[in-house]
């Protein structure tokens, strides 16, 4: 049965990750400030092996969300193209945003990001969640219940 753990996003967390060559998010990942990043990452094991993690950060406004947004995934010149995301979220509160959801090359397709949401969807069940999806992984979003924001590629569930 796998286990989902918190651990510190610290030093030995980012040369764990620089070492991950399988996953989307690994290097970049480990190159961030620890700054850049939630105190905790959430480790996926199975057996004590590390087969995925997660990055999810809590916030209490969209506004929190919205920075984070403009900082890291909007480029300036088509920040109009996501009105549709402000307008969703610009209101909302008990947000949380799932950065990042790695599996393992070796351990994809045996139900490990699929239980990882579902740990999510228990850990924060009155909350509404969002995540920058890129296209490969749209299919696993909504198979988890979320949904496409207007005309966006942000997608959210609950």
């Amino acid at each position: 049965m796998p286990t989902i753990t918190a651990k510190p996003f610290d030093q030995e967390m980012q040369a764990q990750l620089s070492e991950i060559k399988s996953t989307y998010h690994a290097a970049e990942l480990s190159k961030k400030d620890v700054s850049e990043i939630p105190d905790n990452i959430y480790i996926i094991e199975d057996d004590n092996t590390m087969v995925g993690y997660g990055v999810i950060w809590e916030y209490n406004s969209g506004k929190q969300l919205i920075h984070k947004a403009e900082t890291d995934y909007f480029d300036i010149e088509d920040k109009y193209l996501e009105k549709d995301f402000y307008i969703d979220i610009k209101n909302k509160t008990d947000i949380v945003f799932i950065e990042a959801l790695d599996v393992l090359k070796e351990f994809e397709r045996k139900g490990y990001a699929k239980f990882f949401i579902d740990w999510l969807k228990v850990k924060y069940p009155n909350r509404k969640m969002y995540v920058y999806s890129i296209e490969k992984s749209k299919n696993f979003w909504y198979k988890q219940g979320f949904e496409v924001v207007g005309n966006t590629i942000w997608m959210s569930y609950n």
